[in-house]
């Protein structure tokens, strides 16, 4: 430090040296307590010690003490302090070193020199990673751990460091006034700078406007008093939903929203682009749902629409916005459905499903999901101090089924249904049960792994995983967040960002083309259900034949179909077909007028009918308590269901077809077995929203998921 001493004898004389005031006095003696009394007095060492200090209160500040308003103060004072503090530093160690270099080798050298180097390190790491939360995707664990470690040891260092330069002359303070003048100066100043500093960190953090997380239950918030009577809903604001947030309250939607400030920092710009047309995106605003909602309020009330929204829309659940108040059942966020932070912010879940999860709001950071220069300093402070940013959203839960389970298995309660507890759909159990799920987790495949298929090459920040099977932080790659499926209808209907992407990932997969490197070896290639068919090598013309049409359950990690079931349709469309193309038989065709399956042409497919009449149709019709079929999606009412036909993972289901050939037809004649697909049943979509495929301009695609073919010689009687 500045106080510290250099004299050499030359001829009798005394040469003495300050970093304060280097100079030579030749002929001269120097009395070395002057020398001390100038370097402690020294208005450049005062400034650089002091804003050193400052650097290591903060630095240890936002090291240890809990994420707040004042932690992210700390971080931008702790951020410009080292910038302003790098050319008055550098400019006084260089004099300090040329001056003291070849003094007499001690203790305190040895401490300087270290100081020194972890300062110099500590300040040039400081800038790098400086660099990286402005300009940079994420911290270098290297560079954050190398100015975290030299930013610990400069603390220490710079404390026995000042504390031996003062002991070394602690005797001088009685006798020397001068000298004591200087350590007064050195505090009174150094204390200033720090007293300041931290002065403004206090009035930032008291007087910073803080986002208001939790809300009251607004006047007259109704909660149905035939729910109080069911002890799993008793005194929860979102029942019949099982949702709920860990205090009881209702969030601010501001703070469950905004998904578009995920990718406008350059951050998860590819995960947003994959999330914006995905089925968990649209999941409030899709027509569907939407009408739907409004025939349960209209049949029920609005609140017993909190059932649909905590899997459906649990921004507007959680905003205490299904409620009177919002009959058209819209609220901010709503155009999110599930989005970013809602998934993220998901704490602990249940497998018995129906939405039975615990949210723990983030804590937001300051100025986040703003726009122009306050958004910058809030981006600047995720990626420098990203430790409440990972606590919040990199939960271990999100990696696991039952994660997914929560909304993906779902029953009518008798809470809703006035009759008792109806099963729904299951895709949950349905995997849980089937040979896909296994004890060893190498071999084990789950929702994610052919849902959120890996991201090559990619460019997030939260590339790479440790903590999952098949993975390594190593990897590159993220998982992709438009979770393909089968709903491609409404990403069209919607024009959602990126509709056209999504639209083709889904018909890949629904076709079998999808190919994920990741699980080959546990997955198979091909086809997500196979067709076969079983016919004779030949047959006679007039003589009743009989062929046999057989579907498996090849990929799917659940019923297939699954979903729900009253409107999702998977059928075999057979068609035979003589030599010159002219059709002999048919079933599951298309009727041209009213786009519904037909069991054969002209007579549109009955649902539940048997293995050996009209067409294979996978798919179920709920009833109500008094057996009258729910065609419209009124599952508030499902007491119970007929016609469900599905197939189990590794299962096959069976259909027989019965036709003559008629005489004088020419052989060979071609059989023809496609397994279409459909995510809407016509009558549903005529009965609901019958305009919306005309003022859409999209209409409902058939998409076929396998298609075989067979010729069988044709014998003359």
């Amino acid at each position: 430090m500045a106080n510290a001493e250099n004299t050499s004898q030359n001829d009798g004389e005394v040469t003495v040296k300050t970093d304060a005031q280097p100079r030579q006095k030749a002929g001269n003696t120097v009395n070395p307590q002057e020398f001390a009394t100038e370097g402690w007095a020294s208005r450049l060492t005062i400034f650089v010690v002091a804003f050193l200090v400052i650097e290591c209160i903060t630095g240890l500040w936002i090291f240890l003490a809990p994420f707040s308003i004042a932690a992210q103060t700390q971080v931008i004072l702790h951020t410009l302090i080292g910038l302003i503090l790098l050319v008055p530093y550098f400019y006084y160690q260089i004099r300090h070193f040329l001056v003291w270099y070849r003094q007499k080798f001690t203790a305190g050298m040895v401490l300087g020199y270290i100081l020194m180097v972890m300062v110099m390190v500590c300040l040039v790491s400081g800038v790098v990673v400086t660099w990286q939360a402005i300009y940079g995707l994420k911290l270098s664990k290297t560079w954050d751990m190398v100015h975290l470690v030299t930013g610990i040891t400069s603390t220490v260092t710079i404390v026995l460091h000042l504390a031996m330069a003062f002991l070394r002359r602690r005797p001088a303070i009685r006798r020397v006034p001068e000298f004591a003048m200087a350590l007064r100066r050195f505090a009174l100043e150094g204390f200033a700078y720090v007293g300041v500093s931290f002065a403004i960190v206090i009035m930032v953090a008291v007087s910073w406007p803080t986002q208001q997380i939790e809300m009251p239950l607004p006047e007259g918030y109704t909660l149905p008093s035939y729910l109080q009577q069911f002890d799993e809903y008793r005194g929860s604001p979102f029942a019949p939903t099982y949702a709920r947030t860990e205090s009881g309250t209702l969030i601010n939607p501001d703070v469950l929203s905004n998904s578009e400030s995920c990718g406008t920092a350059g951050c998860h710009d590819q995960i947003l682009a994959e999330w914006q047309p995905s089925a968990h995106r649209f999941s409030a605003i899709n027509p569907p749902f939407q009408q739907v909602q409004k025939n349960f309020a209209k049949d029920r009330s609005p609140a017993d629409t909190r059932y649909c929204a905590g899997c459906h829309d649990p921004i507007s659940l959680f905003a205490g916005a299904k409620d009177i108040q919002n009959m058209d059942l819209s609220a901010p966020g709503m155009q999110e459905g599930t989005s970013c932070v809602v998934c993220h912010s998901i704490s602990s879940v249940d497998q018995r499903g129906n939405a039975d999860y615990v949210l723990t709001p983030p804590q937001k950071y300051i100025w986040e999901a703003s726009e122009g220069s306050k958004k910058f300093l809030s981006d600047f402070l995720i990626r420098a101090y990203p430790r409440q940013h990972l606590a919040d959203y990199d939960r271990n839960l999100l990696r696991t089924p039952e994660f997914c389970g929560t909304c993906h298995k779902q029953f009518i309660p008798e809470a809703l249904n006035r009759f008792g507890l109806s099963p729904g759909q299951n895709q949950y159990d349905e995997w849980r049960k089937s040979h896909w799920h296994v004890d060893e987790p190498n071999k084990d495949l789950s929702c994610r792994d052919c849902h959120m298929r890996l991201v090559y090459n990619s460019n997030d920040p939260g590339q790479g995983e440790d903590g999952d099977v098949r993975r390594s932080v190593s990897d590159g790659s993220h998982r992709h967040h438009g979770t393909i499926a089968t709903n491609l209808f409404m990403p069209a209907v919607l024009k959602l960002p990126h509709w056209e992407t999504q639209y083709e990932l889904t018909r890949e997969w629904i076709q079998g083309r999808t190919e994920i490197s990741e699980i080959k070896d546990l997955w198979p290639s091909g086809p997500v259900a196979s067709v076969h068919i079983n016919s004779p090598e030949e047959v006679e013309t007039g003589v009743e034949v009989s062929l046999m049409v057989l579907v498996k359950n090849r990929k799917a990690g659940h019923n297939l179909t699954t979903g729900p079931l009253d409107f999702m349709r998977s059928w075999i469309h057979l068609r035979i077909a003589d030599v010159k193309g002219n059709t002999i038989a048919e079933w599951g065709d298309i009727d041209p007028e009213t786009r519904s399956i037909n069991d054969i042409p002209g007579r549109t497919h009955e649902i539940g009918n048997a293995r050996d009449e009209g067409t294979l149709v996978l798919e179920g019709l709920p009833l109500d308590s008094e057996g009258n079929p729910l065609l419209k999606h009124e599952l508030w009412k499902k007491a119970g269901g007929k016609g469900q036909r599905v197939i189990f993972p590794g299962y096959t289901d069976k259909q027989t077809y019965r036709f003559k050939v008629p005489p004088s037809t020419e052989g060979p004649i071609t059989v023809t077995a496609d397994l279409n697909f459909r995510r809407y049943r016509q009558e549903f979509l005529e009965l609901v929203l019958p305009t919306l495929e005309e003022e859409s301009g999209v209409y409902q695609p058939t998409i076929t998921k396998n298609s075989v073919s067979r010729e069988i010689a044709v014998v003359v009687d």
